[in-house]
């Protein structure tokens, strides 16, 4: 996602009009961003709507491609207008872009004519090859990107299949320090009552106390990362939390020599009802992924979990755990690139760690009273996400947009004071499993 563009800047004053724009966009805007773009999709690469670069708003822009697609009106028939669009081109063009110009016929009128338009552009037009910097780590930034980007993809569109009534809904945003990201979210559905899963690119200067915390000197950082959770409806089906991350720190703000990088992420599940099986299941091929890059990454990485995702002022886990690594950084045993391999094979497995779990308790019936201890369970969820997760606070620490910071809430919580369960009961043997941490992999032979 990260391009020369990134370093031309744009105007400031524009974001305001083109937030406006967005909300007037005309007919043929909306039919070519909803039918032919998919909303922000084509051949794999994202499109973004009225964005400010230089001293323009481009209608539809590709960051990767560098590519602006322009819609023209009636308006630009006038000749002063020609001669405007010509000039604003030829001063993109010079910077590297591309621009398609359609006008509102061709789009009314012929539709798939431009999109095929379009297509074949990218097609004659891959984005050339990341270029390989300090020991291949700038290729690794790269292709982390790129990675995240496909993985959002695939997670959402599996989703998808199992939710027959809800589809997520995208949202581009900018950061003002640097960078930005691409938030999916999904509600009110059949399976899945919320969530979202947000794909970011960020980088600026290091607030100290982010600096501290790291304990690092140096200044400037780029971070990249996937990060999701999804809370079901049916509180029979558990909710999944998922994130994987890749960080670069640099002495200066011109970000050219790497200084310092490591990997992190993980997946855990947060059930409500407790089948044994699931949670063996959720381990058993996280497991598998660990082990193809070596036999001592799963027990430690599994401990790892256990141990951060507790809420110590409940004196309870969060869930049956799964997998937490941060930190991974270069070293004698592993390279950057093994890293990257470990970290790509952990969040391939997710899909299959979860997708089964949620076909196989989707239909379970339920009812009022055990709805409500979903709600009350929730409200732990959330004290965690609030009180101890170090994502949160470090995105709320680095300017980064509350909204997908935030989008982990569950839409219902209940918090009663002093609630009780009954003894002997399916609300108690969960409780019971969240005491002390349990080795699933072995409760399964």
């Amino acid at each position: 996602m990260s391009t020369d563009y990134d370093n031309y800047g744009y105007n400031k004053d524009l974001k305001e009009l083109a937030r406006r724009l967005r909300k007037n966009s005309t007919e043929a805007e909306i039919r070519l961003w909803s039918e032919a773009l998919r909303a922000g999709k084509m051949l794999g690469f994202t499109f973004l709507r009225q964005r400010p670069v230089l001293n323009y708003i481009a209608d539809f822009m590709c960051k990767e491609l560098k590519l602006i697609i322009e819609v023209d009106g009636k308006t630009h028939d006038d000749k002063d207008q020609w001669y405007k669009d010509q000039s604003r081109q030829k001063e993109l063009e010079n910077k590297g872009f591309t621009v398609l110009r359609f006008t509102d016929e061709e789009i009314m009128d012929d539709l798939e004519n431009v999109e095929r338009s379009i297509k074949g552009w990218i097609k004659d037009h891959p984005p050339a090859p990341p270029s390989k910097g300090d020991s291949g780590r700038a290729s690794i930034k790269s292709q982390f990107e790129a990675y995240i980007r496909n993985l959002q993809d695939e997670i959402c569109d599996r989703f998808e299949q199992i939710d027959n009534k809800a589809r997520f809904r995208h949202d581009d945003w900018e950061r003002d320090g640097g960078g930005g990201g691409h938030t999916r979210v999904i509600e009110d559905g059949d399976v899945f009552e919320k969530g979202g899963v947000n794909i970011s690119s960020v980088h600026g200067e290091l607030p100290e106390l982010i600096r501290k915390r790291f304990e690092v000197e140096q200044g400037w950082f780029w971070a990249g990362g996937l990060s999701l959770v999804i809370h079901p409806r049916n509180p029979m089906v558990p909710t999944v939390h998922a994130n994987f991350r890749y960080f670069e720190l640099y002495d200066d703000e011109d970000m050219n020599e790497v200084r310092d990088c490591w990997f992190g992420g993980g997946a855990d599940l947060t059930p409500y009802y407790l089948w044994d099986e699931d949670a063996v299941h959720f381990h058993q091929v996280l497991k598998a992924a660990c082990d193809k890059h070596g036999k001592d990454l799963y027990p430690e990485f599994k401990k790892e979990c256990d141990e951060y995702f507790y809420n110590s002022h409940r004196s309870e886990a969060r869930g049956v755990g799964g997998l937490f690594f941060d930190y991974l950084r270069p070293n004698e045993e592993r390279s950057a690139e093994d890293w990257y391999a470990f970290t790509t094979e952990a969040g391939d497995a997710f899909i299959e760690s979860y997708a089964p779990i949620v076909e196989r308790r989707m239909d379970e019936p339920y009812d009022e009273q055990q709805r409500y201890f979903q709600e009350v369970r929730r409200g732990r969820y959330v004290e965690f996400n609030l009180i101890h997760d170090r994502g949160t606070l470090f995105g709320l620490k680095t300017n980064g947009r509350t909204e997908s910071i935030l989008m982990s809430l569950p839409p219902r919580v209940r918090w009663d004071y002093d609630f009780e369960i009954e003894e002997g009961s399916d609300e108690a043997y969960l409780i019971e499993r969240l005491k002390n941490p349990i080795d699933w992999i072995a409760y399964g032979e």
